[in-house]
């Protein structure tokens, strides 16, 4: 390569191409299979989210080589549409994994272009997790090195081109091919956290934009296509026209520290930042036994990062769903009125329920404006009837790298997913494509890998 070897770009590409297999311990690979077994499930999920089907019917009906599946259907698509459907589904609840350093979700953009691209052509399971491994620490150090964001949404921002450099790997390019491809997503960099604010439908779509438009710069760069190779640090690259990128926070350790390693599982279907206040909410509710007409007043404390993305007051919107995940309101009281955060909690017809904004007018919401943190502290206080005050303040969620998931709550979730929903697996599929995960690493073919009967 022409470009300097201590660009950011080229040493990525480089680390990309020469990953093996060999080079990964147990635990990054039994890591692997937890992140890819939760983004198939929450996709499952998806399905019961507002405004998935019709998106997925227009793209089916744009038809296309039969290349690769639609999770969900069993439909084959050209490959870049099904990375983008399989996205969609995979982003829609909020359920998937968050990294919270990096505020990014690496697996709903690595793991839908992955998927695609492993349906094409032969590949064994060993060398897909080292595909899955390789997009997704890039994706995180990516991410990580932006130390201010004044409203990108960094996840596909910057997601398109981890999800072009791992497409590329997949399709046999070397370093040189997978920095191209790198250049060619540069055109591509997009997301805005305006979409979130909003409770837009469109925030569903993002990553599954840099799912897509990654596998799309691959193939481009296969092509032929030339691109800018001063992707980052050029005089109209990323660093100018975005943010700059941390070169040590993105490379320190690259190789030896696996970033990967301390993604967060989401224990409840809503946006990362209502979690603390949903854990003292139910904490509170179960302790003293509480229930919504008990309740005079709820002061939920947050930080001014949460308040910016769930703290406005509740409204139901053009998208009442999404309204609801970007609503630290909603989540209180949802629980105060039904002792849980569930998957059906989020239902539209659980949404327009006319209970919850009887009780949503008792919860106030207070900034804490000498907390820095994205995702804790939060405190809920909640004054009942019996002038009986009781507090909770939460300070690490069930889920992170400090408070991960059991074994057992991961294989949970992931059939609580699988099994409900509009293209629910029969329990026996579910288990099966659990303990197919389970033992990837043992698989011939990949194209083999949704032969569930």
């Amino acid at each position: 390569m022409k470009t300097s070897e201590s660009s950011v770009s080229v040493q990525l590409a480089q680390w990309v191409s020469t990953l093996q297999y060999a080079d990964l311990n147990a635990e990054i690979i039994q890591y692997a299979k937890r992140f890819l077994l939760d983004a198939l499930a929450v996709a499952w999920a998806g399905s019961r989210a507002t405004g998935t089907e019709p998106v997925h019917a227009w793209v089916a009906a744009q038809g296309g080589k039969p290349e690769s599946r639609v999770w969900l259907t069993n439909e084959y698509l050209p490959a870049t549409s099904a990375a983008f459907i399989n996205g969609i589904y995979a982003a829609a609840l909020d359920f998937d994994s968050v990294h919270d350093q990096a505020t990014s979700h690496p697996d709903i953009v690595i793991i839908p272009a992955l998927m695609a691209l492993a349906d094409r052509q032969p590949m064994n399971g060993k060398d897909f997790l080292t595909a899955y491994i390789a997009g997704a620490e890039m994706h995180v150090r990516l991410c990580m090195g932006i130390t201010h964001n004044p409203g990108w949404f960094m996840t596909s921002t910057l997601g398109v081109f981890a999800s072009a450099a791992i497409s590329a790997r997949m399709l046999g390019l070397n370093a040189t091919g997978i920095h191209t491809a790198m250049g060619i997503a540069l055109s591509r960099a997009a997301g805005t956290q305006q979409s979130l604010v909003e409770g837009a439908l469109v925030k569903r779509l993002q990553s599954a934009f840099a799912a897509r438009d990654g596998v799309e710069a691959a193939f481009l760069a296969q092509c032929g296509i030339t691109s800018p190779k001063q992707m980052f640090e050029g005089e109209r690259g990323f660093d100018k026209l975005y943010e700059p990128l941390d070169r040590e926070r993105t490379l320190g350790g690259l190789g030896k520290n696996y970033l990967l390693q301390t993604l967060t599982l989401k224990n409840y279907p809503s946006c990362f930042c209502n979690h603390a206040a949903i854990v003292a909410t139910e904490q509170l509710v179960e302790q003293h036994q509480l229930s919504a007409d008990q309740v005079v007043e709820c002061k939920v404390r947050i930080t001014p990062y949460m308040n910016r993305l769930v703290g406005a007051a509740f409204a139901y919107g053009d998208s009442p769903q999404v309204s609801a995940q970007f609503s630290v309101q909603y989540s209180v009281a949802s629980i105060l009125l039904r002792g849980r955060f569930r998957l059906q909690d989020i239902d539209e017809e659980a949404v327009l329920d006319p209970a919850i904004m009887e009780c949503i007018k008792k919860i106030k919401i207070e900034i804490d404006s000498t907390e820095t943190g994205k995702f804790t502290p939060a405190t809920v206080s909640i004054k009942t009837k019996t002038a009986d005050t009781f507090s909770c303040t939460i300070n690490e969620i069930p889920g992170t790298p400090g408070k991960p998931l059991s074994d057992e709550q991961v294989r949970q979730k992931a059939l609580d997913c699988l099994t409900n929903g509009p293209y629910a697996l029969p329990l026996q599929q579910a288990q099966k494509l659990i303990a197919r995960i389970d033992a990837l690493e043992q698989f011939e073919n990949m194209q083999n890998f949704w032969d569930l009967t």
